[in-house]
């Protein structure tokens, strides 16, 4: 079989490592190393996460997206409210896998859940990263950023993130 098709047993089994909090990517309350982030994961603990979310006024969430392209993503840099409700779409619009690595970002919202339409919802305290497997996937994000910062996210893939396959979130 194809590696790059996402199957509904494939995609579970990539959802359930990412439950298990693998975060290779940076370690906590570091700063990313050679970026222009000036964010230090934060993780807020479970009692703030849970109230973040059952305080959210999710019929008003706000939708933004990020398309992952080959050569960057659009918007470059996207701008929230902390303690507002949002649904991020991640989008692959390029012609390869990609990745949206966020980790201090990821770590330091209260996520409510991941979709991915027409195939599952996952529900975890916290995530690190996302892989889109083809042209055309997707996955939404419904969270509440609770600290301020200037967050960096990028794709890894084949040193992508020095091709420009980065962008910035940032939480005011």
């Amino acid at each position: 079989m194809d590696p790059r098709v996402v199957t509904p047993r494939n995609l579970v089994q990539s959802l359930v490592l990412l439950m298990a909090g693998c975060n290779s990517f940076a370690p906590a309350n570091a700063p990313p190393s050679g970026s222009p982030a000036s964010a230090v994961r934060i993780e807020p603990d479970a009692t703030v996460r849970e109230a973040a979310i059952a305080g959210a006024d999710w019929k008003r969430a706000v939708d933004v997206r990020i398309d992952l392209r080959d050569y960057g993503f659009a918007p470059p840099q996207l701008r929230l409210r902390q303690g507002q409700a949002y649904r991020l779409t991640v989008f692959n619009s390029g012609g390869v896998a990609h990745y949206f690595n966020a980790p201090e970002f990821l770590g330091s919202i209260a996520a409510r859940h991941v979709v991915v339409r027409d195939h599952v919802e996952v529900t975890a305290p916290s995530f690190s990263s996302f892989e889109v497997a083809r042209r055309g996937g997707e996955f939404t994000l419904e969270f509440v950023p609770l600290a301020r910062g200037t967050y960096r996210a990028y794709c890894h893939l084949a040193g992508d993130e020095h091709k420009g396959v980065q962008g910035r979130l940032i939480v005011e």
